[in-house]
């Protein structure tokens, strides 16, 4: 029988926010690059919250944009509203997050894709992995078949499928095999991942209702403004273009009538009724589960979100769901200024299929396939930024194997990235994965605000940053510097004058014969760069990056110190490589479940073995005299040739 039948470089399965990532990256590297979707209207689809960023998402995205990758210029350009958060505490917590017009956002990814050299989009549905057996039980892959017959060759390939892999949407009795928003789902490929050994979990996410906001009286609701002026999330756009009118967001809270519809009908629940088998996200509950596991709270915050400006549809933030539709219809005009709502789209939960991430290197390859790569919520992470990082990360390293490079990896101490990766292949993830500020052991170092300075060099290096974008963080590098130097050497005059400014800023003041620098009084609490601007008639006119970067780079010098000392530390047991093929059942006083978590993980370092759960600090050091003498061996042997 007649097929079609191409060769590529790289293939991506899948277009939402990891496909479209890797696909770009792989493409962008001179690799020719075909990424595969259900729909070519789903390309970087948002079926659930209308927003990029948010707490350690927005460190997420700024990372990707610092590396080459995409996100954060498509949200700037398609923005309605932006906030940064949590800016009452420190700024290693600080997080960018914008509403996004979900139409424009999917729109202007899409029209990124269709003009990028060395890439083609395919609507179809990959329904088998086409590998070939290697020696040592490992397979390669070398390509994959379509639903149609069709026959994809590459030396890559990227499993980017999202929650699309027999995908089965719930809303109270009613459950129907499709993907989000009624898309079609893909029934064929888990069978060819579990024909290859891949191990396989059960996953279920939701999303709330949408409304009509005409139906709505936002009088009744807490207002929600946008930040003025707008920080763009990609270092590249010109701060002025982002400067615009913003749309308003809203908050309201549930109510005991709310919670009591909700117990009054719990029974008919998926969630609590057995309908639903997949484990849910922990920390991101359905309203349901918040009433239930929270009796104590009387009350909950809901974001009512617009979905775009030509769309009537708002988002309910804070309150997915899987109950029935006519408990919703309760639920929802139980809230103030939705008496009389209208509702678009039903909340509903959904089930998919996705693999245990334990099974991936550090570069998202599997272990026992060589050439297959995952990413997103098919390696069992959460959210579009985990997604979109995770693709971009695969996406390079499937253009890495192509090219004979060594692949690209991040540590903890670098970034976000790299801690979100860590966690997903070393710990034993059994819910929807999530990045939070708290998993950072190193966040005063890994702030939002530096990415490009952390990372801009590394994607230069890969070949994804240009030589003239380069240059600029180079130059606002060396800014910042000397102009940290600058304010060490500027010291205030002791006078009537400096002492009532210190006295309106309610900082205590100098006294006759003291000698005291800018930067000494920009370290004290109730200071900063930006207020001593007064008592700093010499200060060169600098952008807003490069005075936030000097301001917190002097007040937190301390700390950040401490904290670099720390990554030093922790570098040392990075650095410290576990051979490739050890053999630890042969590896005495190993514990045995230690024994069982090393070979089945097979960590690169003694580092990634000191965080896998079951391997202890005794195991740690047992496996470090195993490594020094084994090297003690190679060099006796080594000596005696």
């Amino acid at each position: 029988m007649a097929f079609v039948e191409e060769e590529y470089d790289v293939i991506v399965v899948g277009a939402g926010h990891a496909g479209c990532e890797a696909a770009l990256a792989a493409s962008r590297l001179g690799l020719e690059t075909i990424v595969f979707t259900v729909s070519v209207d789903s390309i970087a689809l948002m079926p659930c919250n209308p927003n990029i960023g948010g707490s350690s998402k927005g460190h997420l995205v700024r990372e990707l944009d610092a590396l080459g990758g995409e996100m954060g210029k498509n949200i700037d350009k398609t923005f309605i509203q932006s906030r940064m958060l949590n800016q009452s505490k420190g700024p290693a917590v600080h997080s960018l997050r914008a509403q996004a017009d979900k139409q424009a956002y999917t729109r202007e990814m899409r029209r990124t894709l269709e003009n990028q050299e060395h890439l083609t989009i395919r609507q179809g549905e990959v329904a088998e992995l086409l590998t070939e057996v290697l020696p040592g039980d490992r397979k390669q892959i070398i390509g994959v078949r379509m639903t149609s017959g069709a026959v994809y060759h590459a030396i890559s390939v990227v499993l980017c499928t999202g929650v699309y892999l027999n995908a089965r949407c719930i809303c109270g009795e009613v459950s129907e095999y499709t993907g989000p928003n009624g898309l079609r789902a893909a029934t064929r490929l888990t069978d060819s991942l579990q024909k290859n050994g891949v191990h396989m979990f059960r996953f279920k996410t939701g999303t709330p209702a949408r409304v009509d906001r005409r139906s709505l009286d936002f009088s009744k609701m807490e207002v929600q403004k946008g930040d003025v002026p707008v920080i763009p999330f990609s270092f590249s756009t010109d701060f002025h273009s982002v400067q615009k009118e913003q749309t308003d967001c809203y908050l309201v809270y549930t109510n005991e009538r709310t919670h009591e519809i909700i117990r009054e009908n719990i029974d008919r629940s998926p969630m609590y009724n057995g309908s639903i088998r997949g484990t849910g996200p922990r920390y991101c509950p359905s309203i349901e589960d918040k009433v239930m596991k929270f009796p104590e709270k009387n009350r909950h915050q809901i974001f009512v979100e617009p979905e775009g400006l030509y769309t009537n549809e708002m988002y309910l933030s804070g309150m997915s769901s899987s109950m029935p539709e006519d408990v919703q219809f309760r639920m929802y005009r139980s809230l103030p200024g939705f008496e009389n709502v209208k509702i678009v789209r039903d909340a509903y939960a959904i089930e998919y299929d996705c693999i245990d991430a334990l099974q991936l290197r550090a570069s998202l390859e599997f272990m026992n396939i060589s050439g297959l790569f995952a990413a997103g919520q098919f390696n069992g992470s959460s959210g579009y930024e985990e997604a979109a990082v995770q693709g971009f990360m695969a996406g390079v390293n499937a253009a890495m194997r192509c090219l004979g490079r060594e692949a690209f990896v991040l540590d903890r101490s670098q970034a976000y990235i790299g801690v979100l990766i860590d966690d997903l292949v070393t710990k034993e993830n059994q819910e929807p994965y999530r990045m939070m500020t708290s998993r950072a052991e190193y966040r005063l170092l890994l702030r939002q605000d530096n990415a490009d300075l952390r990372l801009r060099e590394i994607g230069h290096e890969i070949g994804l940053i240009s030589d003239e974008e380069y240059q600029r963080t180079v130059e606002k590098q060396a800014a910042i510097l000397s102009e940290i130097e600058r304010l060490r050497r500027s010291y205030v005059s002791v006078n009537a004058e400096t002492n009532a400014f210190l006295r309106r800023q309610g900082s205590s003041e100098l006294s006759a014969g003291m000698s005291v620098s800018l930067a000494e009084l920009c370290k004290r609490p109730e200071l900063s760069y930006e207020t001593l601007s007064e008592l700093d008639p010499e200060r060169p006119a600098l952008s807003y990056g490069i005075r936030e970067e000097v301001g917190i780079e002097i007040k937190y010098e301390g700390y950040i110190r401490r904290q670099r000392q720390q990554v030093e530390t922790f570098r040392k047991l990075e650095r410290k490589r576990i051979p490739e093929g050890t053999d630890y059942a042969e590896i005495r006083n190993l514990r045995l479940e230690a024994r069982q978590k090393l070979s089945r993980i097979r960590p690169e370092s003694i580092g990634m073995a000191s965080r896998i759960s079951g391997v202890s600090p005794a195991d740690i050091s047992v496996l470090l005299v195993y490594l020094e003498q084994r090297q003690r061996t190679v060099e006796g042997e080594a000596k005696k040739k």
